[in-house]
C-alpha cells in the first residue's frame, strides 16, 4: 500500500468512528449520561439555559428598544428519559402577562415527572403587562424552543401539550396555534381557568392550518371561580365549535380561581390517548 493509500484508508476509519460514535451518542445520551449542551441530564433538576434571540424575538425586543442577546429557558426532565430516540412527551408551560414562566414551573413538575413527561418554560426580559403581548411572549419561547431543538434535534418530533392558568391558559392556546405552524407536534392544550377563546385568535394570528382545529383541547373551570366559571368554559368551548375546533372537553371541579391538577393529570392522559386516534369525521 502507498502513503497516498494508507493515508486515505486512515481517513476513512476514522471517519466511520466519528459516525459511529455519533449515531451512539444520539442513542445513548454519551459516555457519562445524557447531556443537555455542557450540562449533564439528572431527573428532575432543572436544567437553565441561554438562548440567542431569534428574529422574532430581536423585532420585539427592537420595538421596545430593550438591548438584549439571549433570553432564558428551563429544562425539568424525568427519570425515563435516557434515550433521545425514543420520544418523551413534553410539557410547555405559559402565564399571564408580565408573570414568570420558570418560577412556575414548580406547580407542575411534580405532575409531570411522575406521568414521565418533560417540562420546559421561557423567559424574556422584564417588561409592563401591557408590552407582553403574545407576540412578545413568542418572540421569547419560540427562540427557546429552537435552542432546545439545535441542542436535541429529536425533540422537534416529541409529543407536546401546551398549559396554562388564568392568563396562561390563554397564551397557552396561542402559543399552540404557533408551534403547530412551525412543526411541532401539538396533541393538546391544557386550559385551566379560561374566560376567553385565544384559540380562534391564535388561529387568526399564526395560520397554523386545519390540523389546528384537530388539537384537543381540555377547558378546567371551578364551579365557584367568579373569573371563569362553567359557564364561562361554557361560552369559550362555543366559540371555539363556532371556529371549526373538534376536540374540546369541558370539566368543572369544586373550588375557585385555582388550579385543578387532577383535571391536568386527567388531560394528559387524554391527550395521549387520542394522539394515537384519527380526527372523529
Amino acid at each position: 500500500m502507498t502513503l497516498s493509500q494508507t493515508v486515505r484508508a486512515s481517513h476513512c476509519l476514522r471517519g466511520f468512528a466519528l459516525v459511529f460514535g455519533l449515531a451512539w451518542w444520539v442513542a445513548n445520551g454519551s459516555a457519562e449520561g445524557l447531556h443537555f449542551g455542557t450540562n449533564l441530564v439528572s431527573a428532575g433538576k432543572p436544567i437553565v439555559f441561554q438562548a440567542p434571540l431569534n428574529g422574532r424575538a430581536r423585532m420585539e425586543t427592537g420595538r421596545l428598544r430593550l438591548l438584549v442577546q439571549n433570553v432564558q429557558g428551563a429544562l425539568v426532565t424525568p427519570a425515563s428519559l435516557t434515550n433521545l430516540t425514543r420520544p418523551c412527551p413534553l410539557l410547555i408551560v405559559s402565564v399571564p402577562s408580565g408573570g414568570s414562566a420558570i418560577r412556575s414551573m414548580p406547580g407542575v413538575t411534580n405532575l409531570a415527572l411522575q406521568a414521565g413527561w418533560a417540562v420546559l418554560a421561557a423567559d424574556g426580559p422584564k417588561v409592563d403587562v401591557n408590552q407582553d403581548t403574545i407576540e412578545f411572549g413568542w418572540g421569547t419561547l419560540s427562540s427557546v424552543l429552537e435552542q432546545f431543538a439545535r441542542t436535541w434535534p429529536p425533540a422537534k418530533q416529541w409529543p407536546v401539550v401546551c398549559t396554562g392558568f388564568s392568563g396562561g391558559a390563554k397564551r397557552s392556546a396561542a402559543v399552540a396555534a404557533a408551534m403547530t405552524r412551525d412543526g411541532w407536534r401539538v396533541i393538546g392544550v391544557f386550559m385551566g381557568g379560561c374566560n376567553e377563546d385565544r384559540a380562534t385568535l391564535g388561529l387568526q394570528m399564526f395560520q397554523p392550518g386545519d390540523r389546528f382545529k384537530q388539537v384537543p383541547f381540555f377547558l378546567s373551570n371551578g364551579a365557584s371561580d367568579p373569573i371563569a366559571n362553567a359557564d364561562h368554559g361554557a361560552a369559550v368551548a362555543a366559540s371555539m365549535r363556532h371556529s371549526g375546533f373538534a376536540r374540546i372537553r369541558q370539566e368543572t371541579y369544586e373550588g375557585g380561581h385555582r388550579q385543578n391538577l387532577d383535571h391536568l393529570e386527567l388531560a394528559l392522559h387524554w391527550f395521549q390517548q387520542l394522539a394515537g386516534r384519527p380526527p372523529a369525521r
